[in-house]
């Protein structure tokens, strides 16, 4: 896909991590750039610590493109994200 300005959309996945589990993101979505996806990641994290629900303290996002390669680790409930 590409969008108007020309810029070619690429898949990144949103898989959430803990000790000894994952749940895996099987669809992604797509964005412009790993910046963009990792934007809309650390929005996510934001959303989580803040949900009424809880239960997210250490748990982290992984963002990946469609070859699997991991750009971050964002921890949800700490302080910063985990490099790749």
């Amino acid at each position: 896909m590409t969008t108007s300005a020309g810029n070619s959309m690429r898949r990144f996945f949103f898989d959430y991590t803990t000790d000894g589990r994952s749940l895996y993101d099987y669809c992604g979505h797509e964005f412009v750039s790993p910046q963009s996806a990792i934007d809309f990641a650390q929005a996510t994290v934001q959303l989580l610590q803040h949900s009424l629900a809880g239960g997210w303290d250490g748990w982290s996002i992984e963002v990946r493109n469609a070859d699997g390669k991991k750009f971050v680790a964002l921890p949800i409930g700490t302080a910063g994200p985990i490099a790749a």
